[in-house]
């Protein structure tokens, strides 16, 4: 096994303060600055740096800070050309993948008619998080839908969504 492997916290229900207070152990630093242009958060793989745009607001935030803990786990070193791009659309959907539940996507899905906007709302993660997310379900082997339907409904009756 290799000691130096890298293991994220859990993202699901956590807030921005207490995704960073789980990172306080990583070999990670996270920096709320003020960042150009439409940057919203940036790794850098040499210090182990993490920088977030201070004006994001709380779901954005959080929503960043994973993206960014993902380059981190993944030790990504770059994020320009083809291969930036091919590290960049696999990290959108597993951040995607790491912030939000399908059952709790398909139910907010059903109760807002596909308004992806509402249901980022509902679910605390921004509308790209949602767009990513419906990608990933369109790319990975699913549940057959009888076992993810049976899922969500005994979840909704115990309350345990």
């Amino acid at each position: 096994m290799d000691d130096n492997r890298r293991i994220l916290p859990d993202f699901l229900h956590r807030t921005y303060t207490q995704i960073i207070n789980d990172t306080e152990h990583l070999d990670v630093s996270v920096v709320n600055t003020l960042l150009p242009g439409d940057l919203t958060g940036i790794y850098d793989e040499a210090t182990k740096l993490i920088l977030i745009d201070q004006r994001l607001i709380s779901a954005q935030q959080r929503c960043t800070l994973a993206h960014e803990l993902v380059h981190w786990e993944h030790a990504d070193e770059t994020c320009s050309g083809t291969l930036g791009s091919k590290i960049e659309r696999h990290t959108r959907m597993e951040t995607a993948s790491k912030l939000i539940r399908p059952c709790e996507y398909a139910l907010a899905e059903n109760e807002y008619d596909g308004d992806t906007y509402a249901i980022a709302c509902e679910l605390d993660v921004t509308v790209q998080v949602i767009e990513d997310f419906r990608n990933y379900l369109a790319m990975v082997p699913a549940m057959t839908d009888r076992r993810q339907q049976a899922f969500c409904q005994s979840r909704r009756s115990t309350g345990g969504i």
